[in-house]
C-alpha cells in the first residue's frame, strides 16, 4: 500500500498519523506528565495518543480487540507507561487539592471511555508478555482509583468473569492484582521525601500559583483546579465496587484456588499468593472496608485448614497463615468484643483440633522441606514459625474467651457448676495443644528445655512488635481465663495454683528484660497505635493488682529493676498529661500503675 493509501487508511480509522509521529507523541505526553502538567500540549498532540487506539471501523465487524493490543510490545508498554503516569499523578494531585485542570480533563474523558481503552486494558489480560501484564494491571488500578464511584460496573464484572473462566495462572494474577492494589490502597499515603506542608489544605484559586511553586504540585504557569469536595480523596466507594464484584463469584472462587491447592504445581505460585493476599487485605481492618461488605469472605476457610500439609510448599503456608491470623485478629478486635462472631470461632476450633489431634504442627515445612525434620540447612523458616505460633495463641485466646462469655452470665448454681465441668474439658485440651506447641518450638528453636512458653514467647517475637504484643496479650487472657480463674465454693474464694506455662508475671518479666529495662521503649508503645499494647498493659495491670503476691514471686531478685521501670513509665506519663500532650486519656493506666506502686512501697515498709 502506497503512502497516501496508508494515509487514507489512517484516517478512516480515526488515527491520522504514522507510527514514528505516534511514538513522538507519546514521548511528549510521558515528559510533560513528568512535568506535572499538560497545559503546554496542543489538544491534537493530546488526543492523538488515545484516538490511534480507537476501536477499526465498522466495516471490520469481527474483530474482537482493539488496535492497542496489535501494537508491538515496546510500542505497548509505552503506552501504558504513559497511562500510569497520568492516573497517578492525578491521584497525587487530588490528594493535595490542586489538580492541572488538562490532566483532570483528559481522565473525566478516559472515565468516559470514549475511545475504548478501559475495555482494551482488560483485553490485555489475554497477553502472554509479562511485563505489558504487569503494566497493564498497575495503570488499570489506578485508573478505577481516580475515578472512585463513577467506574463503571461492567468493567468489574468482566474482569471477575474472566478470573473465574481461565485456567491461566497469568490472567489470573492480572486481575487479582488489579482488585488488589485497589483494596490496599491508601487515600492519604504521601512519601516522606515529598513536601507536605499543603497535603491537609485546600488552596484558594489566587494563592495556587505561589503555593503550588514552593510544594512542587503543579508548575506555576498551569492552569489549576482547586480540588474542595473532601470526600474526592476517600477510594472506599471504589473499594467497595470492587469488593461486590468478588462478591458475587467468591463460591466459585474459593472453590478454584482450593482444587488449584489440593493439586499444587509451582506454575500458580504467583496467582495462589496473590489470592490469598487479597482475601486477607480485604478483611483487614486497615481497607476500612464495613463488615457487611466483607462478611462473606470470612466463610469458606475450612478447606485451607486441611490444606496445610506438606504437599503445600513453606511460601503457601506463610500466605496461608497469614490469612487466619488475619481473620483472628485477637488484640485489635476479638479481644474487645464481648461476644464474639461465629466465624472467627469456628475457624479458632478448627485451628485447635488440628493441632491437637491432627498433629499440625508436625506438618511444618521449617526446613525447606515435608515436616520440621525435612530436608535442607540453614537456621530455618523464622518468619513462617512465628505465623503459627501467633495463629496458635489466637486460636486458644478465642476459643477460651468464647467458652467464658457463653456461660458468663449463669446466675444458677446448676450452671456455675456446668461452667466449671466445661472449663475443665477446654482446659485439658488447650493445654495439650499448649504443649504440643511448646514441644514443637524447642525442637526447632535452640530455647532450653525447662523454660515456660510464657518466657520464650518474648524471644520468639522479639523482632516482631505487633506479633509481639499480640501474642502477649492472648497469653494474658489464656491465662486469666483458664489457669487463674478463681470461683466460689461454700462461700470461700478458690483461687486456682500459680502455672509458670503461661505465667503473665513471667511474660512482663522477660519482656522488660528484652527492652533493657527502658521504660522509653513502653511510652512509645503506648503512645503508637501499630500494636495493641495499652490493651496488654491495661489488662496486665489489673492482673497484678489481683495477684500481687504471684507477681512478687515471679520477679524474684528481679522485682526492683521491674518496678522501677513502672515507676518512670508512670513519672513519664505525668509529664505529658501535666503538658496536655497525650494523645488520648490515659488515667486508667495511671491509677493502676499507682496502685501497683503503692503495693510495691507497702512490701519495702514491710
Amino acid at each position: 500500500m502506497d503512502e497516501p493509501a496508508k494515509k487514507k487508511q489512517r484516517i478512516l480509522n480515526g488515527n491520522d498519523c504514522s507510527d514514528d509521529e505516534l511514538v513522538n507523541e507519546i514521548e511528549i505526553f510521558q515528559k510533560s506528565l513528568l512535568g506535572q502538567c499538560l497545559c503546554e500540549m496542543p489538544e491534537s498532540s493530546l488526543r492523538k495518543p488515545f484516538v490511534s487506539t480507537s476501536r477499526a471501523s465498522t466495516t471490520d465487524i469481527n474483530r474482537t480487540h482493539g488496535i492497542l493490543a496489535e501494537w508491538n510490545p515496546d510500542r505497548i508498554l509505552e503506552f501504558l507507561s504513559g497511562l500510569q503516569l497520568l492516573f497517578d499523578l492525578a491521584i497525587k494531585q487530588n490528594t493535595r487539592g490542586l489538580m492541572c485542570r488538562r490532566v483532570a480533563e483528559v481522565c473525566e474523558a478516559l472515565s468516559r471511555n470514549e475511545h475504548g481503552i478501559i475495555d482494551q486494558l482488560i483485553d490485555l489480560s489475554n497477553t502472554h508478555n509479562k511485563y505489558i501484564l504487569y503494566t497493564a494491571s498497575r495503570a488499570l488500578a489506578s485508573f478505577f482509583i481516580i475515578t472512585k464511584d463513577n467506574t463503571e460496573e461492567i468493567w468489574l464484572d468482566k474482569l471477575t468473569q474472566s478470573l473465574v473462566n481461565t485456567n491461566l495462572p497469568s490472567q489470573m494474577l492480572f486481575t487479582l492484582d488489579v482488585v488488589k492494589r485497589v483494596v490496599e490502597h491508601k487515600d492519604y499515603d504521601i512519601h516522606p521525601s515529598e513536601d507536605d506542608t499543603t497535603s491537609t489544605t485546600i488552596l484558594s484559586s489566587s494563592s495556587a500559583a505561589s503555593s503550588s511553586s514552593s510544594s512542587s504540585l503543579v508548575p506555576i504557569n498551569c492552569n489549576t483546579l482547586v480540588i474542595s469536595d473532601p470526600e474526592s480523596v476517600d477510594s472506599t466507594a471504589i473499594k467497595a465496587l470492587c469488593v461486590k464484584a468478588l462478591e458475587k463469584k467468591w463460591s466459585l472462587l474459593v472453590d478454584k484456588f482450593d482444587t488449584i491447592l489440593g493439586s499444587y504445581t509451582p506454575q500458580y505460585e504467583s496467582a495462589v499468593i496473590t489470592f490469598l493476599d487479597l482475601w486477607e487485605s480485604i478483611i483487614s481492618v486497615k481497607a476500612n472496608l464495613s463488615v457487611i461488605d466483607t462478611k462473606l469472605f470470612y466463610s469458606k476457610l475450612d478447606n485451607l485448614v486441611r490444606l496445610l500439609n506438606g504437599n503445600v510448599p513453606g511460601i503457601i503456608w506463610r500466605h496461608l497463615l497469614g490469612l487466619f491470623n488475619e481473620v483472628l485478629c485477637y488484640g485489635s478486635t476479638l479481644a474487645l468484643q464481648d461476644i464474639l462472631p461465629d466465624e472467627p470461632c469456628s475457624l479458632a476450633h478448627l485451628i485447635v483440633r488440628a493441632v491437637k489431634d491432627c498433629r499440625l504442627l508436625d506438618g511444618l515445612p521449617y526446613r525447606h522441606g515435608s515436616g520440621r525434620f525435612g530436608g535442607g540447612t540453614g537456621d530455618g523458616d523464622g518468619p513462617l514459625l512465628q505465623k503459627i505460633v501467633l495463629l496458635v495463641l489466637k486460636s486458644v485466646a478465642v476459643t477460651v474467651k468464647e467458652t467464658r462469655s457463653d456461660t458468663s452470665d449463669s446466675s444458677l448454681e446448676s450452671e456455675a457448676d456446668d461452667l466449671d465441668d466445661d472449663m475443665a474439658v477446654i482446659e485439658r485440651s488447650i493445654r495439650e495443644v499448649l504443649r504440643q506447641l511448646d514441644q514443637c518450638v524447642k525442637t526447632l528453636m535452640p530455647f532450653h528445655p525447662e523454660m515456660p512458653l510464657s518466657q520464650w514467647v518474648v524471644q520468639m517475637f522479639h523482632d516482631q512488635d505487633d506479633f509481639l504484643i499480640e501474642g502477649m496479650v492472648c497469653c494474658l487472657d489464656v491465662a486469666v481465663g483458664l489457669f487463674y480463674r478463681s470461683t466460689i465454693q461454700n462461700n470461700t474464694m478458690i483461687q486456682y495454683p500459680h502455672d509458670p506455662m503461661l505465667s503473665p508475671s513471667l511474660t512482663f518479666v522477660q519482656f522488660v528484660r528484652t527492652v533493657s529495662h527502658d521504660p522509653d521503649v513502653l511510652l512509645d508503645l503506648l503512645v503508637s497505635n501499630e500494636t495493641c499494647f495499652l490493651l496488654y498493659l491495661l489488662r496486665f495491670l489489673k492482673y497484678v493488682k489481683r495477684n500481687w503476691g504471684e507477681f512478687v514471686t515471679c520477679c524474684g531478685r528481679e522485682l526492683d529493676d521491674t518496678m522501677t521501670v513502672l515507676i518512670r513509665l508512670r513519672l513519664a506519663i505525668d509529664r505529658l498529661v501535666s503538658k496536655a500532650l497525650f494523645p488520648y486519656n490515659i488515667n486508667p493506666i495511671l491509677r493502676l500503675l499507682r496502685e501497683c506502686e503503692s503495693f510495691y512501697e507497702g512490701d519495702i515498709d514491710n
